[in-house]
């Protein structure tokens, strides 16, 4: 069974998240967004990922109690990951030892889970003005 390693946790709960999560794919970063509140304040979190190979998302009606469990609310490695073997067989002969890539999860109330292979990750919180 894999294990998942926790890696971050977010400010505050994905329930008092009130604009929704969006994702955003740029190319080799893709993004995870939401808006929150501190203390009245508007603050706006994102989670990069970098040199992105593969991601996919899971409404919440269609995640098992592995997904959520460990991940909710919390960035975590999967590992060892299936997926990321399956994405490494797939991959063109020439580029299969090119890049180095972790698997990520995390787990929003009323989004579902995300999951990201990636080379890196990085949290960028900014307040609104």
């Amino acid at each position: 069974m894999p294990l998942k390693t926790a890696l971050y946790e977010i400010p505050v709960p994905s329930t008092d998240i009130h604009s929704g999560v969006r994702l955003e794919d740029t190319g080799d970063v893709v993004s995870l967004k939401f808006d929150y509140r501190v203390e009245g304040e508007p603050k706006q979190m994102t989670i990069e990922f970098h040199k992105v190979r593969a991601y996919r998302h899971r409404r919440e009606v269609h995640n098992t109690a592995w997904h959520i469990e460990g991940a909710y609310d919390t960035l975590v490695e999967v590992n060892p990951s299936e997926w990321a073997l399956e994405v490494r067989k797939d991959t063109s002969a020439g580029w299969k030892e090119h890049w180095s890539s972790h698997h990520y999860m995390i787990y929003l109330d009323s989004a579902g889970s995300f999951e990201f292979l990636a080379e890196s990750w990085r949290v960028v919180v900014a307040s609104d003005t």
